[in-house]
């Protein structure tokens, strides 16, 4: 079987192991230790450059943003009051035109007020006129129907001198009506 090896032989042995790298290996492995801590320095410097140029770039973008910002918030303002003059001064235009319109329409309403007053004045100077030529035309024909009427009775035929003319008037028709002879 295999022979126990005694605990503290093992430390000596990883000891051992320990030199003989170091000797074979020890030039090279401090160069490279060497080596990255010189380019972890790098690293690090480049690192700190590149945060250093980005916190200019970004200080130099906001600066931009805020001055384009003030500019647009210049411009909006000034297209703010721009419109807002223009505003009063449309409003105040329609405002101008409203009284000019209602100053026109009222002027129009007047004159055909008066225009209307005037016609009814003639249409009811008219109207008497026409009353009063009815007037005078009804009194015309009631004495004309009371003098047509009056002859009409004064030569008007009674009954009887009528049945006894239609009776003749048949008799003679029939032939049976002799005529007195002379």
């Amino acid at each position: 079987m295999a022979d126990p090896k005694k605990p503290g032989a093992d430390g000596a042995a990883d000891r051992n192991v320990d030199q003989i790298r170091d000797i074979l290996f020890g030039g090279q492995m401090r160069d490279y230790e060497r080596r990255f801590h010189e380019l972890n320095q790098k690293l690090e410097a480049d690192l700190a450059r590149m945060r250093e140029a980005a916190d200019k770039r970004l200080t130099q973008i906001e600066k931009r943003i805020d001055d384009q910002l003030d500019k647009l918030g210049k411009l909006v303002r000034q297209e703010i009051d721009d419109r807002t003059g223009a505003l009063a001064d449309l409003e105040s235009r329609v405002q101008q035109a409203a009284r000019t319109a209602r100053a026109e329409i009222n002027k129009a309403v007047d004159g055909v007020s008066d225009e209307v007053a005037q016609s009814d004045e003639r249409l009811r100077a008219a109207l008497a006129d026409l009353h009063d030529t009815m007037a005078a035309r009804a009194g015309d024909t009631e004495a004309a129907l009371s003098r047509a009427s009056t002859e009409l009775r004064a030569d008007k035929v009674g009954r009887e001198d009528l049945a006894a003319l239609l009776t003749e008037f048949a008799l003679r028709l029939k032939g049976d009506f002799d005529l007195p002879k002379p």
